[in-house]
């Protein structure tokens, strides 16, 4: 073993100039020992799958505990249900969805409003109970105004807030990629709530 790491560390070779020459075996020797270790800890993470590594199961207990954060941090199911807010306006329910996040007029991310409007929405949620959500899988606006008058009264708290007066939250559910074609919408409306948000 002395002799293997003795001949691995003479492959960096230092000059009297003070440079270190590299040779391409040492490099390549780290890269492949990196692409191994990246691809048991993401074969750990990934779900069962037709992929087996030799000694998975003896290294499973080491990768855990060595990288034991899921990919799922990172990420949101795209199949999760979201919640739309809407403002009652004469005769009509205005969207005031900000996000997607990314859109120019949040430049393009920058603009961090988007991201405190999901906190001011689950703050109203909060606020509000269960029995305050009504099944309805009608289009966006006659689910809003078949709702009648509003469940409770709520107060928003959010420091600079956007949603206030007579508020609709309703919440979609994406349409499958596999049924794309078969949908006119790209999401399908679940259930609504209305509440009167004091500012």
């Amino acid at each position: 073993m002395k002799i293997k790491f003795r001949r691995f560390c003479e492959a960096f070779t230092q000059s009297r100039d003070g440079s270190v020459s590299v040779s391409l075996k040492a490099v390549a020797t780290v890269c492949i020992a990196w692409i191994i270790v990246i691809t048991y800890v993401a074969q750990e993470q990934l779900p069962k799958n037709v992929i087996s590594l030799p000694a998975q199961e003896e290294v499973k207990y080491t990768v855990v505990n060595l990288a034991p954060q899921g990919w799922a941090f990172f990420t949101k199911s795209p199949r999760d249900p979201e919640i739309i807010p809407f403002k009652k306006a004469p005769g009509d329910w205005r969207p005031l969805a900000l996000t997607p996040h990314a859109s120019p007029r949040n430049a393009f991310g920058l603009n961090r409003e988007s991201r405190a409007q999901g906190v001011e929405i689950a703050m109203l949620l909060s606020a509000a109970k269960k029995d305050d959500w009504r099944e309805c899988t009608d289009d966006r606006q006659h689910c809003l105004k078949s709702f009648g008058t509003p469940a409770r009264h709520v107060e928003n708290r959010s420091p600079d807030p956007i949603l206030c007066g007579t508020v609709g939250l309703l919440q979609e559910r994406p349409t499958p990629w596999a049924w794309r074609d078969l949908m006119p919408e790209a999401h399908s409306p679940e259930r609504v709530m209305v509440l009167e948000v004091t500012c």
